[in-house]
């Protein structure tokens, strides 16, 4: 069992991961400083998709919240 639960968090944190860094570069492309805190604090994406429009942004955050709860379900089980 314990395969199964590093194998849900890798995954989570990779899938987190790379939504982030999806959002960081095109925030990048906006304003520098607003996409190096997206790429380096994990919570700030919520904050920056809040307000610049989730519809943008929707696919992104959504796999990061799916990753987030890889992440607590590997940790958990």
């Amino acid at each position: 069992m314990g395969d199964t639960n590093t194998m849900m968090i890798l995954g989570g944190f990779l899938l987190t991961l790379i939504c982030q860094d999806i959002v960081a570069v095109q925030a990048i492309r906006k304003n520098t400083r607003e996409g190096i805190l997206c790429a380096m604090i994990p919570g700030y994406i919520l904050y920056y998709v809040g307000r610049e429009g989730a519809s943008r942004y929707a696919k992104p955050l959504v796999g990061w919240l799916v990753g987030l709860g890889l992440i607590v379900m590997g940790l958990m089980r």
